[in-house]
């Protein structure tokens, strides 16, 4: 299944989700506002820095990846999470919060081509590749962020470059999913959205589903990006250490890339599944309450 597009009431989201996350306690979250349960440390590679940003909006601090300037090459790595990592053979699953500024401010600040580039890449990376603990950039020394198809690594990638809205689905360094979803998403509009990566056990292999809450803040809509793409051989019951890492770059086209609301846990049995489906929500509901 592709694509497809819903309309979600925002409150019963949050109130279905903070119950569900409540009842959990092996994963990695970080909102940049206090609730944490892993250490991270950012990379920069290039250009200006990447950094944790008070923005006294709706979302609280975020972490700013890229800058409307030329050239940023950055990373945030979280250490490996001793309560999330292993084996995790009912399937994991990854969700964050995104923005991307839009063509204008590129023009505005100077950058070229028409549009705002080039974009963020997040995923799950093997520790026996890139460590469990520091620093890490798996994009530096000419790797992409947008396309992130790293070795020993499940991501997914938000590419913006020339005028184009396209999420990718990469492991193991090879591009397994693509969709475009121009015709009814927006992935650099300056409005933060949620993305959701369901990954379920397939024999030996494994089953990914991405979804996006446009507009997590605003009039919600869930698309349906892609179902049940296969990533052969990641044994989710076999499967190794790993770590969340994510990252983007600048050129000569600038975007102000953020995010914010991280997290990762083990799918539950599935009489929970629905009880925590957008776990990040949780946090939002807790923010708001204040």
């Amino acid at each position: 299944m592709f694509m497809k597009t819903q309309i979600l009431p925002l409150l019963c989201t949050v109130a279905i989700t903070f119950v569900g996350v409540q009842s959990s306690n092996a994963m990695i979250i970080e909102d940049f506002d206090g609730h944490s349960t892993t250490p991270y440390a950012f990379t920069n590679s290039g250009g200006a820095a990447p950094e944790v940003v008070t923005d006294g909006g709706p979302t609280g601090n975020y972490a700013r990846l890229t800058s409307l300037t030329g050239s940023n090459n950055n990373s945030i790595a979280f250490d490996e999470e001793p309560s999330m990592t292993g084996p995790a053979p009912a399937g994991l699953r990854m969700a964050f919060d995104f923005s991307m500024s839009d063509d204008a401010a590129n023009a505005e600040a100077g950058g070229c081509c028409g549009s705002a580039a080039d974009g963020l890449g997040v995923g799950l990376y093997s520790t026996s590749v890139y460590g469990t603990t520091g620093p890490n950039n798996p994009a530096a020394g000419g790797a992409v962020w947008e396309r992130p198809a790293h070795p020993g690594a499940l991501t997914i990638g938000l590419d913006i470059f020339q005028n184009i809205d396209v999420v990718n689905l990469n492991w193991d360094g090879t591009q397994i999913g693509e969709a475009d979803v121009q015709s009814f998403l927006d992935l650099n509009n300056n409005t933060l959205h949620r993305a959701i990566v369901t990954v379920l056990p397939n024999d030996s292999d494994a089953s990914v589903s991405v979804q996006i809450l446009e507009d997590v803040h605003g009039n919600t809509k869930i698309h349906d990006i892609m179902s049940d793409v296969q990533a052969a051989g990641l044994d989710l019951a076999n499967l190794g250490g790993y770590r969340f890492i994510a990252g983007g770059r600048t050129g000569g086209a600038f975007v102000d890339g953020r995010l914010d609301n991280i997290s990762v846990f083990a799918v539950p049995e599935p009489s929970s599944l629905t009880l925590i489906i957008f776990a990040g929500l949780a946090l939002l509901g807790v923010r708001r309450r204040k």
